[in-house]
């Protein structure tokens, strides 16, 4: 089968590729690929900027059927719809996985750096790991299924109280659905704020019915403070990873405010406005990877309509991957899913 592989490590060495259909070792099943979105994190792999362990199958946010099922797998067959947590190898013992946040175990190798990903025909995985795809949520829906699963994770941290203010920095699909999610949960207003390269992205948040500010049109916080009669927001969502965002959320917060980080910045330090957020006594949170529950969460918001992401969609054949990633690198779509040839 074709499979979209990182030959060896450094910079590019991305290549579709023949390569062995994968068979359902016990315990492990065999799905049929859908679709496969391409995220951040495959970018990152692309310019050597994120751990993996080549020659790797790239792809780990994915839909698809089961085609094959292991030895001692109960419950899944073949045609049955499902989504994959993307935390193969967790380790079962360590203090991480026995409070149940398996996917901050160091030992987890996910499909798509870890062990082969999604961006192929067909893919395997650990049974214990899907989740099974309502009849309510589309193809294209599901394959979005992973970074709306990150997202309800977050929330699952900070939470929001019906009626409060809430800023979400960055207009990519991370930051589109996080809002989505906080007008889901009740926020009484929810922004999205992005640069003006991105206008492409804010124009989709508006599409999908949400306020957008451009940081090159407006003072962000200026406009913040006016909104909430100098007040200030009560949740910041960073998923941009960029100093100067994260500086522009800390001084938009009122005091006791809470911040909320899921974007990676790529440096090794950014700049941080300490005393400013020490003074107003906010609470900041870092959220990274997705739990257990953030999954069915997740669907249920996409079945439900609560976050619609098919307008965040743009589908590519595998064929065309390269295409896919020069248009998302470039910010021209919001988020890119390849589908097997």
């Amino acid at each position: 089968m074709k499979a979209l592989v990182k030959t060896e490590r450094g910079e590019g060495h991305l290549e579709l590729r023949d390569v062995d259909e994968p068979q359902a070792r016990r315990g492990w099943v065999v799905l049929e690929v859908i679709g496969t979105g391409i995220c951040g994190t495959d970018l990152h792999i692309l310019h050597d900027e994120h751990p993996y362990w080549p020659p790797v199958t790239l792809g780990h946010e994915f839909a698809g059927r089961v085609a094959e099922v292991g030895d001692d797998v109960e419950g899944w067959s073949p045609g049955d719809r499902v989504v994959c947590e993307p935390h193969a190898g967790a380790c079962g013992v360590c203090h991480l996985c026995r409070r149940g946040l398996v996917q901050l175990c160091k030992h987890k190798r996910s499909p798509g750096w870890g062990i082969d990903g999604a961006l192929a025909r067909y893919v395997a995985v650990p049974a214990h790991l899907l989740h099974r795809v309502p009849d309510d949520v589309s193809d294209l829906a599901a394959a979005v299924c992973e970074p709306t699963a990150i997202s309800a994770s977050a929330f699952e941290r900070v939470g929001v109280a019906p009626g409060e203010t809430v800023v979400v920095l960055g207009p990519g699909p991370i930051g589109l659905i996080c809002a989505m999610i906080a007008r889901s949960l009740g926020a009484g207003r929810c922004v999205v704020v992005g640069r003006s390269s991105s206008r492409a992205r804010l124009d989709v948040g508006e599409q999908v019915g949400l306020e957008v500010w451009d940081s090159g049109e407006c003072d962000v916080v200026e406009a913040a403070l006016s909104a909430t009669h100098g007040r200030g927001a009560d949740l910041v969502v960073d998923t941009s990873g960029a100093g100067a965002a994260i500086a522009d959320g800390v001084r938009m917060l009122r005091r006791r405010g809470r911040l909320c980080a899921l974007g990676v910045s790529g440096a090794d330090a950014i700049e941080f406005p300490w005393d400013e957020a020490l003074f107003r006594a906010l609470d900041v949170s870092f959220s990274f990877s997705s739990s257990y529950t953030s999954w069915d969460a997740a669907l249920s918001l996409l079945g439900s309509g609560s976050v619609d992401v098919e307008p965040l969609i743009t589908a590519y054949p595998l064929e065309r991957w390269q295409e896919a990633f020069r248009a998302l690198e470039q910010r021209e779509v919001v988020k890119a899913v390849l589908t097997p040839a």
